[in-house]
C-alpha cells in the first residue's frame, strides 16, 4: 500500500514500525528560495535537538508530538526535513556522538605512571558516559534497524580499543599478544556503556562509586 507524500505517519511513536514511518511533504510557499533553505536548516536542527533533549531527560521512546512540540514545529512538518523516523533517529544519534567526541579524548595518552593514567582514562570515560548515556542506550536499541547505528558503534568500539592500547602500551606491551588483546578488550567493556548503565540504572551506584570500581578492576587487569 503507497502512502500519499503529505500523509501523517501511522506510527506516533519515534521508535515504532519503520515500515510505517516514510512520509514527507514539501516546502511551498513565497518564501526566496535562500531563505527556505536557512529555514529548512535551522528548523531541522531544532527537531534534532528536541528529540536530544527529550531523550536525555529520560523519555526513551518520544512521540512525534513532543518532538514537534518541543521543537515549537508543527506535528506534519517534522517529516519535510526526514525521510522517516529512522532518518531522524540516526541523525539526532550521529549529531549527539560527534559532539560528545573530544571528550572522549585522554589527555596525554600513554604519559606517566600506570595509577595516573588509569585516574585519567576513567575520569575521561566518565564524564563521556555521564552525557551520552541514555542517548546512547537508545542507539543500541535501534542499532539492528539502521546500518548507519550498527557502523557507528563499531567505528567507536574500534577508536576506543585503540586509544586504550596506546595508553598502556608499556603494560600490553610485556604481554603475548592474544594476552594483551584480551587485556585491552577486557579493560574496553569494563568502561563501556553497558557497564555504566548497569552501574547506574541496576545497582544504583554514583559516578564516584563506578570511578572507583573501574580503578580497581584496571589496577587488577593491568598488574
Amino acid at each position: 500500500m503507497t502512502e500519499h507524500p503529505q500523509a501523517p505517519p501511522r506510527s506516533n511513536e519515534l521508535f515504532g514500525d519503520p515500515a510505517s514511518d516514510r512520509s514527507r511533504s514539501a516546502d511551498a510557499d513565497d518564501t526566496p528560495p535562500d531563505g527556505r533553505s536557512l529555514r529548512r536548516v535551522r528548523n531541522r536542527e531544532k527537531v534534532i535537538r528536541a528529540l536530544i533533549d527529550l531523550i536525555r531527560e529520560g523519555d526513551l521512546k518520544p512521540t512525534v508530538d513532543k518532538i514537534a512540540d518541543r521543537a515549537a514545529l508543527s506535528h506534519r512538518s517534522v517529516f519535510r526535513y526526514f525521510d522517516d523516523l529512522n532518518d531522524l533517529a540516526r541523525a539526532a544519534f550521529e549529531t549527539e556522538f560527534r559532539e560528545a567526541l573530544p571528550l572522549a579524548i585522554v589527555d596525554n595518552v600513554g604519559e606517566g605512571e600506570l595509577v595516573d593514567r588509569i585516574d585519567r582514562l576513567v575520569a575521561t570515560q566518565l564524564r563521556t558516559l555521564r552525557r551520552t548515556h541514555l542517548l546512547g542506550i537508545v542507539a543500541r536499541s535501534r542499532a539492528t534497524d539502521i546500518e548507519a547505528i550498527e557502523i557507528g558503534q563499531r567505528k567507536i568500539y574500534a577508536r576506543r580499543l585503540d586509544q586504550i592500547t596506546r595508553h598502556f602500551a608499556p603494560e600490553l606491551g610485556a604481554l603475548p599478544a592474544r594476552h594483551a588483546e584480551a587485556i585491552a578488550s577486557s579493560i574496553a567493556v569494563t568502561t563501556w556503556l553497558d557497564s555504566y548503565d548497569l552501574q547506574v540504572r541496576t545497582a544504583g551506584r554514583s559516578p564516584d562509586e563506578i570511578a572507583e570500581l573501574w580503578k580497581i578492576t584496571l589496577h587488577a587487569l593491568l598488574t
